[in-house]
């Protein structure tokens, strides 16, 4: 059994990968080869004076990079690397490189391929040590290697940045006498399995971009709907109107051409928009599944009818 540790950079923190750099060891962590592979990321380097970002400086200068080919050339090496038998992976964060990976793959029209890696961040904040809890590589690199070898290696080069994940790793399991398969099995949480975590992640992303859009689609609904509310606050003190005061249910906002029909029949009914669901008369909610839903998270009874839209349409015809 051999063990691989690696790290990537990119141009932007995020895509287009600029190096890769592995280390490999045998069952002792010997070193057999430590090698970083650098790349032409085909794209300008954003690494600076990003909103929200710390600033990332890299090893090399940026025209060092140009220099290389890019990554559809160390494809194959990086394949054949990661997919060896009787092999163990290794990294520091470890989803992040399964996408950059992945990115590039996609990016140069390569297949995908899978391998399983263990994260060494997951993994530190079971390691226990003079009772303190590791939460960084940087701090556990630090307080676990010795200072001569820490000043050999340089932040941000990959090579070193895998070396580094590989002496915490090492330091770990000599501390608490384990092997390293005895730290894998007592960190379920740090396994990764490439292709399924890559699944995962699209139907993740897809599902935030749902939620965004239909936060955005509420958000303007609520306008509509916050807009007639107010138009109708006078009426709420009218006897002749009670028993007429309707409310909508978020979803129902997120269908505006819906919420509009439903705007036009308040006003031509003569119903009274209400902004709360305590103390109005009907509560409209978009289909079957939406009325389960808030039937279910309502804190206390309701008073009033809970109607879908097609039920509200089908009453007032």
């Amino acid at each position: 059994m051999r063990y691989l540790f690696f790290d990537i950079e990119c141009a932007d923190g995020n895509r287009a990968i600029c190096e890769y750099g592995y280390v490999l060891t045998d069952e002792k962590f010997n070193v057999i080869r430590k090698r970083n592979i650098l790349m032409d990321p085909e794209c300008p380097f954003n690494l600076t004076g990003r909103d929200g970002q710390a600033d990332l400086v890299l090893t090399y200068p940026y025209n060092e990079y140009y220099k290389y080919y890019p990554f559809d050339d160390s494809y194959e090496t990086i394949k054949n690397l990661m997919t060896q038998k009787d092999l163990l992976i290794f990294g520091h964060a470890v989803n992040n490189d399964i996408g950059f990976l992945f990115k590039d793959c996609n990016r140069y029209k390569l297949p995908l391929f899978d391998y399983t890696a263990y994260d060494i961040q997951k993994m530190l904040p079971v390691f226990n040590k003079q009772n303190k809890r590791y939460t960084s590589l940087e701090t556990a690199f630090i307080d676990l290697v010795p200072a001569e070898i820490r000043s050999e290696l340089k932040d941000h080069r990959a090579c070193d940045d895998a070396m580094k994940t590989m002496l915490v790793f090492k330091a770990m399991v000599v501390d608490l006498e384990f092997t390293p398969k005895d730290l894998i099995e007592s960190c379920p949480k740090s396994v990764f399995n490439a292709l399924e975590y890559w699944e995962q992640a699209k139907i993740r992303k897809k599902e935030k971009h749902r939620r965004q859009g239909n936060a955005a689609k509420r958000k303007e609904g609520q306008v509509m709907w916050g807009e007639l509310y107010r138009e109708h606050e006078p009426l709420l003190e009218d006897p002749n109107l009670i028993g007429k005061f309707i409310t909508v249910s978020g979803e129902m906002k997120e269908h505006h051409a819906e919420l509009k029909q439903l705007i036009q029949i308040i006003k031509e009914k003569g119903y009274v928009a209400y902004d709360r669901i305590n103390g109005s008369d009907f509560l409209i909610v978009f289909d079957e599944e939406n009325k389960k839903e808030m039937t279910s998270g309502l804190k206390y009874p309701y008073a009033g009818q809970i109607l879908t839209y097609q039920e509200f349409l089908d009453i007032n015809q």
